[in-house]
């Protein structure tokens, strides 16, 4: 009787690390826009790798998707300010659809929790372009009071958007259904840079590059409750979609700083890689993913396991990714 062969130890070990990871739906993909290669990269989260390389304008800044699962968007800056474009490409395929034209230096896109209306946030024009879904028509332009705007966030009911504002140091609070908005000042020095908000919409987490802090802030009193220290240059900040946490990527300390909203404080400190600058979290919130935009030859994206905080691994990307959003996960913005 023949005896049954044997796979030779390192085949099942290669086999072991080529295997998908469990728990990922199917159709998952993180989105990942690389600034200096001009491209965005789709990740398979349970293969870990690079499925798809899609070409886009010029510098892109931010990637956002859409809560249907329908399309993803990028934000590309060109020389012209006619050129500033939001770029709308469809999931299935990885084609671009269509582009619409917005204020000059768009940096951050954001879609309504319904995906009727994209929110473009544009740092030059002090401008944020309201583009219609699925028609992709900019049907209004929001004046903002405040000077820079960068990474907004939408309440979960659709009703109210928050914009730092980068250069005059305060969030404008906008009624999306009025278009009219207050300014709420940050603390001298204040150079906000991303807004989370928590899942009643009635806090909201402001990171600050200028003081290396992250404020918290009363949406409807429109006033600062406190403020933390966390590490340089603090960058995105959506909260985790399940628990009270925030995964604050930190440029200058390549780390992210585990933030208790409850507590009020840092709880931990991640080391991830150079650069770390976007983060977005699959929807049930056990992993998390930070850009590392300085890393070489190439960036990186890192894996956080946020049930043990620990970086399971880095995926290869392109140069100078950027932004980051998780198809149906929790993303900058939401």
């Amino acid at each position: 009787m023949a005896k049954p062969m044997v796979p030779p130890l390192a085949a099942i070990v290669g086999l072991l690390f080529t295997m998908p990871v469990a728990g990922f739906a199917a159709d998952q993909r993180v989105y990942v826009a690389n600034e200096q290669s001009n491209t965005v990269s789709v990740v398979d989260p349970a293969a870990r790798a690079i499925v798809a390389t899609v070409p886009t304008g010029s510098r892109p800044q931010h990637v956002a998707v859409d809560p249907q699962g329908r399309f993803f968007y990028v934000t590309v800056l060109f020389t012209s300010e006619s050129d500033d474009l939001v770029q709308i490409f469809d999931v299935a395929t990885n084609a671009m659809l269509t582009s619409v034209v917005v204020g000059h230096e768009p940096v951050y896109v954001v879609p309504s929790p319904s995906g009727t209306r994209l929110y473009v946030a544009s740092k030059a024009a002090n401008t944020v372009s309201v583009v219609s879904v699925p028609e992709f028509k900019r049907i209004e332009t929001i004046k903002l009071k405040g000077k820079g705007p960068h990474g907004p966030a939408i309440t979960p009911d659709g009703k109210t958007l928050l914009i730092p504002n980068s250069r005059s140091g305060d969030v404008s609070v906008v009624d999306v259904e009025r278009g009219n908005g207050d300014l709420i000042k940050l603390p001298p020095g204040a150079k906000p840079v991303a807004i989370g908000v928590n899942r009643n919409g009635q806090i909201a987490y402001v990171t600050d590059a200028g003081l290396n802090q992250v404020h918290q802030i009363d949406i409807a009193r429109k006033i600062v409750l406190a403020s933390l220290a966390v590490g340089g240059h603090p960058m995105q900040t959506p909260t985790h979609p399940t628990r009270p946490f925030l995964y604050i990527p930190c440029m200058d300390a390549a780390a992210v700083y585990k933030v208790d909203i409850n507590t009020w404080k840092v709880d931990k400190v991640i080391a991830v890689g150079r650069g770390a600058q976007g983060v977005a979290y699959t929807g049930d919130g056990r992993y998390a993913y930070v850009t590392l935009s300085r890393e070489t030859p190439h960036g990186k994206v890192a894996v956080i396991d946020t049930e043990t905080d620990v970086v399971e691994t880095t995926i290869p990307v392109e140069e100078a990714p950027d932004g980051i959003a998780v198809l149906f996960g929790k993303n900058q913005g939401g």
